[in-house]
């Protein structure tokens, strides 16, 4: 899903519930979108990802109930909040780092290493088994939505 800025469900400095404020948009597609943003409370970094009240078909509340289920799990983004208004659901979770597509690209070789490749996919397969563990299963794994824990990194 491509979207003008006009068309995005945020602009930059607009504040949702009067905590979280807009840096700017960093991904989005047929889920819906992803922000940065500050918690003007704890002035930490956020990542507030929202679907269209619209959409047909409504995903977030599951990924809110599985990322609930997941707090205190290695490999998993900190759950800070959640809510909807007549425009959109949301959920605020802890902003990660470059995903492995973007870090793979950096790479003066544009590839990483057999040992860094071995440490991410032990890390990868460790995640999904504590989805799996929670009683649940993830249908989209790509490299675009897999985060290296940054201390494990070489």
């Amino acid at each position: 899903m491509t979207t003008s800025a006009a068309e995005d469900l945020l602009q930059a400095n607009q504040v949702v519930k009067e905590r979280w404020k807009v840096v700017r948009k960093i991904g989005g597609g047929g889920f819906g979108e992803i922000y940065e943003g500050i918690d003007q409370v704890t002035k930490e970094s956020v990542a507030l990802k929202l679907e269209s009240a619209k959409q047909a078909k409504q995903v977030l509340k599951m990924e809110v109930a599985v990322l609930k289920k997941l707090q205190g799990q290695d490999h998993v983004c900190r759950f800070i909040g959640c809510g909807r208004n007549e425009k959109y659901n949301y959920v605020v979770m802890t902003l990660q780092g470059k995903n492995l597509a973007e870090l793979r690209r950096s790479q003066s070789r544009g590839c990483f290493s057999l040992s860094t490749t071995l440490r991410l996919g032990a890390q990868i397969l460790k995640a999904i088994e504590s989805i799996h563990e929670v009683g649940f299963l993830h249908r989209d794994v790509k490299p675009v939505d897999q985060l290296p824990r940054e201390q494990k990194m070489c």
